[in-house]
Parts: C-alpha cells; sequence; structure tokens
C-alpha cells in the first residue's frame, strides 16, 4: 500500500511538471512574434505592423478599386432605374449607392423623384394610405433639400421640389421661393414659368401672374404651351376684374 501511494506520488509529480511545461511553452508560442507570425496571427510590435501595412498595402488598394468600381455601378443603377420607371428598384438601390456617395446631389435627386412617385401608389393601399402617401411625400422634400443644400446649382431638384410643394403639398408661399431660385439660374424655362405663375395666383398675386402667362405666350415656340398660358391667362383675368 506504501509503495503503491509513493508510485501515485510520483505519477502526480511528474504530470504536474508536464503540466507547467505545457503551459510555459503556450506561453512562449503565445508572446513569440515568429511563432503568432507563423500562426497567422498579426505581428503586435510597431515595426512589424509596419512590415505588415507595406506588405499587404496592394491588396488594400485593389480592395478600395474594386469597391469604388462597385459604388459606381450602384450609382449607375439607379439612374437607370428611374428613367426606366421602376421606381421602388430606383429608390432602394440609390439608398445604397449613398453609403458611398453620401454627398450625392444626383443620388439625393433620384432618392426624391423616386419617393414622389411612390407617394402615389399609396392610393392602391387600403384605406387610401393616407399617412403612407404623407410619409413618401416628406421622403421627396427631404431629399430635394438635401440635394439642393449639396449643389444649390442642381435645377432639376430645384424645380422637382418647387413642384412637389405647389402641387402635391400646397404650400405656394415655399413653391414661389424656391421657384425664384430656378430661374435665377434658367430664367426661360418654360415649365418653370407655369409653376412660378401657379405659385403667384396661390399666393394671391394674380396681376403678377398674368404677366408671366404674357410673357409664356410671346416666347414659348411649342404651340400647346402657349394655348395652356393663354387659356390660363383668361382664367385669371376673368377673376381678377369679377372682383
Amino acid at each position: 500500500m506504501k509503495s503503491k501511494t509513493v508510485l501515485l506520488l510520483l505519477f502526480a509529480i511528474i504530470l504536474l511538471n508536464s503540466c507547467n511545461t505545457g503551459e510555459k511553452n503556450f506561453l512562449e508560442r503565445m508572446f513569440d512574434l515568429e511563432s503568432r507570425t507563423s500562426k497567422n496571427a498579426p505581428p503586435s510590435t510597431v515595426e512589424d505592423l509596419k512590415k505588415g501595412i507595406a506588405k499587404y498595402m496592394g491588396d488594400v488598394e485593389k480592395t478600395a478599386k474594386s469597391m469604388e468600381k462597385v459604388a459606381v455601378y450602384w450609382r449607375m443603377l439607379a439612374l437607370r432605374y428611374m428613367e426606366k420607371g421602376l421606381y421602388g428598384e430606383a429608390y432602394d438601390t440609390a439608398l445604397v449607392a449613398l453609403r458611398h456617395y453620401p454627398d450625392s446631389s444626383g443620388l439625393y435627386y433620384i432618392a426624391g423623384v423616386s419617393a414622389s412617385f411612390l407617394s402615389k401608389t399609396a392610393a392602391a393601399e387600403i384605406g387610401g394610405g393616407r399617412a403612407s402617401k404623407s410619409q413618401w411625400l416628406e421622403v421627396a422634400k427631404n431629399s430635394f433639400i438635401q440635394a439642393t443644400e449639396i449643389d444649390s446649382k442642381n435645377n432639376k431638384a430645384l424645380y422637382s421640389l418647387a413642384v412637389l410643394y405647389s402641387f402635391d403639398l400646397d404650400d405656394q408661399e415655399a413653391a414661389l421661393e424656391t421657384i425664384k431660385k430656378f430661374l435665377e439660374i434658367d430664367s426661360a424655362n418654360t415649365d418653370a414659368l407655369f409653376v412660378y405663375a401657379r405659385a403667384l395666383y396661390g399666393t394671391g398675386d394674380l396681376r403678377k401672374a398674368i404677366e408671366v402667362y404674357d410673357k409664356i405666350i410671346s416666347s414659348s415656340r411649342i404651340a400647346e404651351k402657349r394655348k395652356n398660358a393663354e387659356e390660363n391667362k383668361k382664367i385669371l383675368m376673368d377673376e381678377l376684374y369679377a372682383q
């Protein structure tokens, strides 16, 4: 029995030494830079980190260029969807592209146009989708505003925002302020002049609205637009002199 106890003690001592040796080797491996590198662990010293950066910089540049190309494709895809009238896809794609180009006035314009069209789909929802329509119009407005804040000369965004204010939100004061900014850049744009006249009428300035219609009648080369301006002018004249 005594000899058996001695053997067990010897075995325990050997096992303990073996564990200590294993632990020591494990710690050495963990903190040994060459061992870490051989196990694909990242280097820890400044010099070795610099060496690692230099070694893999090419891969980083390659990845960055690939991501840049992907971002360009997302932006082009959003534009193509909008041009084809696929506004749901255009809106979703524009949001993805904006993660790559958060300062892109054009992408906010695409998002705004898409949201304004998506607001019209609310009519197909149960109950008329009044809340949904309001939300989409708010998204459209904010998108156009952001587009113009990034690029104050983004005519498309300015025009779309003015139309949104005048026709969808019935905010003629805001429409008037916005379309004036557009006309400072493109004073002869017939479509913008129609929006301008509508906003003037909506704010109660009938005489000025009539003057704008006169400008359209005398300057537009499109017969249909001249006819529309003449009809609108007559309505305003009748209203003005009936007062």
